[in-house]
């Protein structure tokens, strides 16, 4: 434990997270309004990261529809380069919250 009762950072670990979002229709100059995006943070468990991911979604006023995909980060894996990068920054800043692109498509 670090003074004052929050625990070390060494009890996080790094979250890849890949989650549908609803964004509102002048977010995205497509107009579109739903799409999927690459998100990085540190948490010390899987739903930690999935709730912090929510929360900071709202700060946009962006929902999160549902988790495609979250795990940890393991060394020695091969990252898209986008996700490489959001993974250095991540690193180097354990408050981050990095967003990638988000990669909208049409609703029926």
């Amino acid at each position: 434990m670090q003074s004052g009762g929050k625990p070390a950072l060494h009890d996080e670990s790094i979250w890849i997270a890949t989650v549908e979002i609803l964004v509102a229709p002048d977010d995205l100059s497509s107009g579109r309004t739903k799409g999927f995006i690459n998100i990085t943070t540190w948490a010390s468990t899987e739903q930690g990261a999935a709730k912090k991911v929510a929360r900071h979604l709202e700060r946009y006023n962006w929902h999160l529809l549902g988790v495609e995909r979250i795990h940890r980060f393991e060394e020695g894996i091969t990252y898209e380069d986008e996700v490489a990068d959001m993974l250095e920054r991540t690193r180097a800043n354990q408050d981050a919250i990095i967003l990638g692109s988000i990669h909208t498509y049409p609703e029926n």
